[in-house]
Order: structure tokens, then sequence, then C-alpha cells
């Protein structure tokens, strides 16, 4: 099921105790001007918080340059890249040393020894109809956390939201780790075996 922006403003709203929705999230109302202020930063962070699967993204990387130092080479940091996460030869998925750093333009760079790296990272996803709904949560627990105090005059309710935010995290981790497998099954099936 897809959210949408309404939504999880709705959501965050309904957190910190108020009831009155929102309807779209264009208009001039005090409430959607502040949390269209935070929602792309939290957003961004939330992505950035956990490895998601539905936001999972791989890319062969584009040589910058050959370097002399720790790392043999530079390449690309791509423009929709929320995080990092691995790097691995292009056909050995083995988990490979890498660096972020700066080149000589402040460009966001990605140093390693691999000649022809891919990138598994945290794609930027900017439609929340590819949103999961733990993500969803996830997200409006945590803009309620970052607008609480303008919205409610009360910090704690923010705190609180927080923590609900962590709690979430943790059980997203378990729904996040049972989607895929590691495990390679034998050739015999289980109706072999037993004959």
């Amino acid at each position: 099921m897809g959210f949408s922006k309404v939504q999880i403003f709705n959501i965050a709203l309904n957190i910190l105790g108020i009831s009155a929705p929102v309807e779209n999230t264009k208009s001039q109302d005090s409430r959607i001007i502040l949390l269209n202020n935070y929602y792309e930063l939290a957003r961004d962070f939330v992505l950035k918080d956990f490895d998601w699967n539905f936001a999972s993204s791989l890319k062969e990387l584009s040589l910058v340059s050959k370097n002399t130092g720790k790392f043999k080479y530079s390449f690309e940091y791509p423009n929709n890249c929320i995080s990092a996460r691995e790097v691995f030869e292009k056909d050995n998925h083995t988990a490979q040393k890498f660096m972020i750093a700066c080149d000589e333009n402040s460009s966001k760079i990605i140093l390693t020894n691999i000649k022809q790296p891919v990138l598994r990272y945290t794609k930027r996803i900017e439609k929340e109809t590819f949103f999961t709904s733990e993500f969803s949560i996830a997200l409006a627990h945590y803009l309620a956390s970052l607008t609480s105090n303008v919205l409610t005059g009360n910090m704690q309710k923010g705190e609180i939201a927080y923590q609900k935010y962590i709690t979430l995290l943790k059980h997203a981790k378990v729904l996040n780790a049972t989607e895929g497998t590691d495990i390679t099954y034998e050739q015999e099936t289980y109706l072999d075996s037993r004959g």
C-alpha cells in the first residue's frame, strides 16, 4: 500500500495529539508550512538511519581519477545516494574497503582499490507511494519529534515521539530482514528426502 505526504503529515499531527487533519500539503496553514520545512530533512534522515530494502540500489561507478594515496581510484558519488552501504567488484559480491571523501572541487567521491566497483547504496526515494508502511510510520514519528515544540509547545511530546521512532526502527529492522534470503537450498527437495 502506498502512502501520501498528506497521510504522513496527519499521522505526525495525530502522534502529537492534534486531531484536526490537513487536507493538502500546499496551503498556507502554519502547520503545513512547518511540516514542509522539516519534511525532506526528516525523510532523508530516516532513509539514512537504516538500510531499508525498498530504497536499496546498485550502481556501477564512474572513474574520476587514479590516486597515489591509500586508495588507488576515485569514483563519482551518485547524486541520489543518501548513504553508501557497500562497494564490491562487479563479478565478486564480497564487500571491499572504501571511503567517502571530497575532491578539490568539493564534490563527494568514493575512494577504493577496486578497478570496476559496484556501489550498493540507499537511494533518495521522493515518491511516497514507494514507501513501506513501516518506513512511513517511522518517518511520521521522526517528523513529529522535530516539530513538536512549535506545534504543541510541549518538548516532552517530541521526546516521546522520538523514543517511539527508535522502537519502530528496531521493529522495521526485523521486518526488513525477513525479506529475501541468503539460504542456498540443496537440489534434493523435502519430498525426495522422505523416500
